[in-house]
């Protein structure tokens, strides 16, 4: 096919000995193996087990939004924190704030939704299980100086500590504009 520059690419015929049959094979069964736990269905847990890690009820949830939205001033007086509107019993703000403030009431259902799904899911992310980690080795290996207190691993290549910059030959300083010095 002819390029832009003039210049003329073809390839050439395909290697046929380079790519056998077993590696073909091999990939095809890694890609399996990596595809098979998103095909997998999904296993979620009972209600007793999800109950016991915290499984949330909506309308208990609702019911707590609007308590706490609903406060008493005085006697017959109530406000909506929302709004700061006012009314004289709770049953009214508790009207007021299911009509009014609606998106705020499905917000907090929306938010139930997702917290009992992301419990519910038995393939949920988690953190990973501490290892307990090797005692580490005091000697340094033969032909690294070491410093005082530190490991081999704590030194650069250079034998400085960590942190400590080595001097950079040629850049005695730094200069302004002015080629005068700070």
């Amino acid at each position: 096919m002819p390029h832009r520059c003039g210049l003329i690419h073809v390839r050439g015929p395909l290697p046929v000995g380079k790519i056998t049959a077993t590696e073909v094979s091999e990939h095809q069964r890694m890609c399996e193996e990596r595809l098979a736990p998103l095909l997998s269905p999904s296993e979620t847990l009972t209600e007793e087990e999800a109950t016991r890690l915290g499984k949330k009820d909506p309308e208990l949830e609702v019911e707590k939004f609007l308590s706490a939205n609903t406060q008493e001033l005085s006697k017959d007086k109530w406000l909506c924190p929302l709004s700061g509107k006012k009314f004289k019993a709770p049953e009214f703000v508790r009207k007021h704030i299911l009509n009014k403030h609606g998106e705020k009431v499905s917000g907090v259902r929306q938010e139930v939704e997702f917290f009992n799904n992301f419990l519910l899911d038995a393939k949920r992310p988690a953190l990973p299980e501490n290892k307990p980690l090797p005692p580490p080795s005091q000697a340094a290996p033969p032909g690294l100086p070491g410093f005082p207190g530190q490991s081999p691993q704590q030194q650069s290549l250079l034998g400085y500590p960590p942190g400590v910059r080595p001097p950079m030959p040629g850049f005695p300083g730094i200069y302004n504009h002015k080629h005068n010095r700070i």
